[in-house]
């Protein structure tokens, strides 16, 4: 059986700002300790599961956050940046599952811990009418390979977030997310235990999951939390504005519609230097 994780940071037990998640942050060291816990305990559960193929994607800023010495030997990971299916780098045909560990809420989520959507650039993704976070983004990209979501573990709010999108998945909350930058959180020890046991059971549903197929064409829009962004990434050819903040792209799939958005997103990182507008 062989799965696929994917790795965020804002999620994990412990975690209640982003200065955490920074690299060159003072706590940041300690955090990539807690988030490789809870990655190892994952494949611990997936292997008590039956998985015998485990391909994980460092998925968090710079895509190098995890401690390899520290996760069992037999595992590949995928680590570092410019990937070309982003958070879902390494899946492909022929995957059993995927999992997602870390996971945060989209942008304006009441309470959610550092509700973000891929970058602080994006307010709002839709995927043909349907707005989606980072788990259904995620997710989207996997159904496009005919891989199901079985395991999503994090902020409380996503794990909500994606059990409204996704049937039959296993939820494993970390942390309940009390403001953009507080959270209720689970010690360490006691997140990876439910993340090893979430993991196990849910490879034991394997055959109850069905993948989040986004149907083709794809409508994405992009909503923007400043004006000039979505006036920049108008530019792109394809690119439709449709509002002062939004813009929208036909893709023919979910790939081609991933790579659009990643490129929107490069796009609107520039635009944001050239003012407040």
């Amino acid at each position: 059986m062989k799965v696929h994780i994917t790795v965020d940071m804002e999620g994990i037990a412990g975690l209640a700002h982003e200065d955490q998640a920074d690299m060159k942050g003072l706590d940041f060291q300690r955090m990539r300790e807690l988030l490789t816990s809870e990655v190892q305990a994952a494949v611990e559960g997936a292997k008590e599961g039956g998985a015998n193929k485990i391909v994980i994607c460092d998925a968090h800023d710079t895509g190098r956050n995890l401690i390899l010495e520290e996760l069992d030997e037999d595992v590949v990971v995928i680590e570092g940046g410019g990937y070309e299916l982003g958070m879902m780098t390494g899946i492909s045909k022929g995957f059993d599952a995927a999992f997602q560990i870390g996971y945060h809420s989209m942008r304006d989520t009441h309470a959610g811990t550092i509700g973000h959507t891929y970058s602080y650039s994006c307010s709002k993704l839709r995927l043909n009418g349907t707005t989606v976070g980072e788990s259904g983004l995620s997710a989207a990209i996997a159904g496009h390979f005919g891989v199901p979501v079985a395991l999503v573990s994090g902020d409380l709010h996503a794990v909500r977030e994606a059990r409204k999108l996704l049937k039959n998945i296993v939820g494993v909350p970390t942390k309940e997310g009390v403001g953009v930058y507080a959270c209720k959180t689970l010690t360490p020890g006691k997140a990876c235990g439910l993340i090893r046991k979430g993991a196990k059971d849910a490879l034991g549903r394997v055959d109850k999951l069905r993948p989040y197929v986004v149907k083709k064409p794809v409508s994405m829009e992009v909503s923007f939390v400043r004006v000039v962004m979505a006036q920049y990434c108008s530019h792109i050819p394809l690119v439709k504005r449709i509002d002062d903040r939004t813009v929208v792209y036909k893709a023919k799939d979910m790939v081609d519609a991933f790579r659009v958005f990643e490129i929107m997103q490069m796009v609107a990182h520039s635009a944001g230097a050239d003012g407040a507008l």
